[in-house]
C-alpha cells in the first residue's frame, strides 16, 4: 500500500452551500479517515463559514442545479479549473455530487486518469445520461437510497447504496403542554408541496382542531422566489401558521409532541425526514420513502402514510393524528435502533474502504 495519502475532491461548486446534498457532503468531508485528505470544490467567490472543512475555491460557475442545459453550460466553466487543479495529483479521487460536477469530473477523469465516483443524490429527468457516463468512463456509482438506485435502472442488491449520515440525538426532545403542532422543513420549491400543507392545515380550523403549523424554509436567497412569495402570501393573516428561516439546527426546535409532515415528491431521500425520525416525532409522509426499507417496527411505529397527494386527504390525516395520544418519548427510544444505518462513524469506515479499493 502506498504511503502517500489519497486526496478526495468533492465536486459541488457554485456559491450556495445548503440543501440535502450540501449536508451530506459536509458530513462526508468532515469525517477523519486515516490516509485520506478531503476537500470541497466551490466557486472562487465562495466564502467559507466554517474552518472545519478544506475548500478549494477555484470554480467559475456561480449557479448550479437550475436545469440540465444551464448545468451543461456550467460544465464548460468548471472543466478547465478542475483539470488544472487535478493534473499532477496521482492518488486523486474525484467524488462528484452535483450535475455539473459529474459531467466535468468525467472529462477530467478521462484526461488525467483520476478515479471517479458519481454520487447520485437526485432523481434526474434523463437517467440514461448517467448510465451512459458510468459505462463510458467506468465510474464508481453511489446511490443515496434504494429508490434512487431503481430510478436509474440499477439493481439494489448489486449496487452501492450509502444512506446519508446524520448526527444522532443523544437524548429525546422535551415534551410540553403547548397545542399540537405540525412541522415541515425544506427549501421553498414546488416539489416540496408546502402550498398543499398550508391548504390542508387551513381546512382544520372550521373543525375546531386546536393545532399550530410551523414551517422552516424562508430564505433571503430563495431557490424559487415566486414560490416562496406564494407561501408567504398564503400564510398571511393566519395566526396559527408560523414561517421561519431554515437553519442547520432547525431540528433542535422539535418537541416530542410534534408531528413532522414531509410531502416532497419526487424525492430521492429526504434528510429533513430522517432528522425528524431520529428526533422521535410522529411522521406524516407519502407512501414511497426510505422509511419503507427499515425493519419492523421502525418502518411503522408513529408513521402515517398519505395515499393521495391532495389537500382534503391530508387534512383528514392531520385531524386523525391530533385526536390520538402518543407517549412523548416512545418513538425516540425505539428508533435509536436505526442509528447504525445512518451513523457518521459507520459511514466513515465504509468510505475508507471504498476510497482504498479505488487505488488497488
Amino acid at each position: 500500500m502506498s504511503p502517500d495519502p489519497i486526496t478526495v475532491l468533492h465536486l459541488v461548486g457554485g456559491l450556495e452551500w445548503r440543501g440535502g446534498t450540501g449536508r451530506v457532503v459536509e458530513k462526508l468531508a468532515s469525517n477523519c479517515i486515516p490516509g485520506v485528505t478531503q476537500c470541497v470544490w466551490m466557486h472562487c467567490d465562495y466564502k467559507p463559514t466554517t474552518g472545519e472543512l478544506l475548500f478549494i475555491t477555484k470554480g467559475r460557475a456561480r449557479k448550479l442545479n437550475t436545469g440540465l442545459f444551464p448545468d451543461l453550460l456550467a460544465v464548460l466553466q468548471e472543466f478547465g479549473p478542475i483539470l488544472r487543479w487535478a493534473r499532477g495529483r496521482d492518488r486523486l479521487v474525484l467524488h462528484a455530487h452535483s450535475r455539473a460536477g459529474i459531467f466535468a469530473g468525467s472529462l477530467v477523469h478521462w484526461l488525467t486518469g483520476a478515479r471517479l465516483i458519481i454520487h447520485l443524490h437526485f432523481l434526474a429527468g434523463h437517467p440514461w445520461l448517467y448510465r451512459r457516463l458510468q459505462r463510458v468512463f467506468q465510474a464508481k456509482v453511489i446511490y443515496n437510497s434504494k429508490r434512487t438506485c431503481l430510478h436509474y435502472g440499477d439493481d439494489p442488491q448489486a449496487s452501492s447504496i450509502f444512506a446519508p449520515p446524520i448526527t444522532w440525538p443523544s437524548q429525546p426532545p422535551a415534551g410540553d403542554d403547548a397545542p399540537q403542532r405540525f412541522v415541515a422543513s425544506g427549501a421553498f420549491v414546488p416539489s416540496k408541496h408546502f402550498d398543499l400543507i398550508v391548504a390542508a392545515f387551513s381546512r382544520l380550523r372550521p373543525a375546531a382542531v386546536r393545532a399550530e403549523l410551523l414551517i422552516f424554509g424562508l430564505s433571503d436567497t430563495p431557490l424559487d422566489p415566486v414560490y416562496q412569495r406564494r407561501i408567504v402570501d398564503d400564510c398571511e393573516d393566519k395566526a396559527e401558521i408560523e414561517l421561519r428561516p431554515w437553519t442547520p439546527d432547525w431540528v433542535s426546535h422539535l418537541s416530542a409532541k410534534d408531528v413532522f409532515i414531509h410531502m416532497g415528491e419526487p424525492e430521492s431521500f429526504g434528510i429533513v425526514l430522517l432528522e425528524a425520525f431520529a428526533r422521535g416525532c410522529r411522521l406524516l409522509v407519502l407512501p414511497d420513502t426510505f422509511l419503507n426499507d427499515l425493519p419492523e417496527p421502525l418502518c411503522s411505529d408513529g408513521i402515517y402514510r398519505l395515499q393521495k397527494l391532495a389537500a382534503e386527504e391530508l387534512a383528514q390525516q392531520m385531524k386523525i393524528i391530533v385526536e390520538q395520544v402518543a407517549s412523548p418519548t416512545e418513538f425516540w427510544h425505539t428508533r435509536r435502533n436505526a442509528c447504525r444505518f445512518f451513523s457518521v462513524e459507520h459511514s466513515a469506515a465504509e468510505w475508507a474502504r471504498l476510497y482504498a479499493s479505488l487505488m488497488a
